[in-house]
């Protein structure tokens, strides 16, 4: 029997097991924006993705229950149809990119992190936080300067214990 128009990968597993972990990916995708898996289920779930983004795009009811369907999570879908379907809304297709990373180590499967093109406004955030770093370093810097006042500490009881040496010479 021939394989005419049956396209996707089975991926090792059963028909349930496969749709279950397509939904899970691209929720875990939709959700982080970027996900580190093998080769193989990043190009599945890259399918589906585009798919659903472009349908996110048009952002009328119907689109919303039809990628419903596919993505059943309320927090995901809410972003897809909020932020990402807005940020891809001028692009006409190609939303996510795959990018080849080393074999696993535990059987050298091929891993990828399969992420969207645009990435949010992550970058404010990270910017807030890199005062608190400049706090934290004062912190570290007073702390091994206390660690060099007892490593001074540590020279001067080491001179005694060198001078009891000689005594029992």
């Amino acid at each position: 029997m021939s394989r005419h128009a049956n396209t996707g990968r089975k991926l090792s597993r059963n028909t349930s097991h496969r749709k279950a972990l397509l939904d899970n990916l691209i929720r875990a995708v939709i959700l982080e924006e970027s996900i580190r898996t093998t080769t193989p289920k990043a190009k599945e779930a890259r399918r589906v993705v585009e798919r659903v983004i472009t349908k996110a795009k048009a952002n009328t009811l119907a689109a919303r229950r039809n990628v419903h369907k596919t993505v059943r999570d309320q927090a995901a879908l809410a972003k897809l149809f909020e932020t990402i379907g807005p940020r891809f809304k001028a692009r006409p297709g190609g939303y996510t990119r795959i990018i080849h990373t080393q074999n696993r180590l535990g059987d050298n499967a091929p891993m990828s992190i399969l992420e969207l093109v645009e990435k949010s406004e992550k970058a404010a955030p990270e910017q807030k936080a890199s005062p608190e770093k400049k706090g934290e370093e004062k912190k570290t810097e007073a702390a091994s300067s206390k660690q060099g006042a007892g490593e001074k500490k540590a020279a001067k009881q080491k001179k005694p214990k060198a001078d009891e040496g000689e005594k029992k010479e």
